[in-house]
């Protein structure tokens, strides 16, 4: 376990709960797409940017029983980007990917439809955009 719990800055528990009303998924669920959405991106988040003011996340209600997954994700991309593991860079950055994650999803997913389109060219192009088939 990471964490056992992670708390959200108060825009991103905003973004997130009007997803929520578009799209009918939880945060908890909103989140781990977006925690998916930001480690793909080649930029840094910076952990700078997030209040703890939002909502408070439990780990098992983020990630479920694919807690080592999403830390195994983190890792590749804290290594891809230069950090080492230590347990503070870990901590500070899968809140930030939560965070920017969040605020990835408000922006892209409009409804339900609009979040399977973006799922449907991913698995079109693949995560990096490369063609896939």
């Amino acid at each position: 376990m990471l964490v056992k719990r992670i708390r959200l800055s108060q825009d991103n528990t905003f973004k997130l709960r009007t997803v929520k009303g578009k799209t009918g998924l939880t945060p908890n669920v909103l989140a781990r797409i977006g925690f998916c959405m930001s480690i793909d991106e080649s930029s840094i988040p910076n952990p700078e940017l997030y209040d703890e003011e939002g909502i408070e996340i439990h780990w098992f209600t983020l990630v479920g029983e694919y807690g080592d997954f999403y830390v195994a994700l983190l890792k590749e991309k804290l290594l891809e980007d230069g950090f080492d593991l230590s347990e503070e860079n870990m901590k500070t950055y899968f809140r930030a990917h939560i965070n920017r994650g969040a605020s990835m999803v408000y922006q892209r997913v409009d409804n339900l439809l609009g979040l399977c389109e973006l799922a449907l060219k991913c698995f079109d192009h693949g995560p990096k955009g490369e063609i896939l088939g």
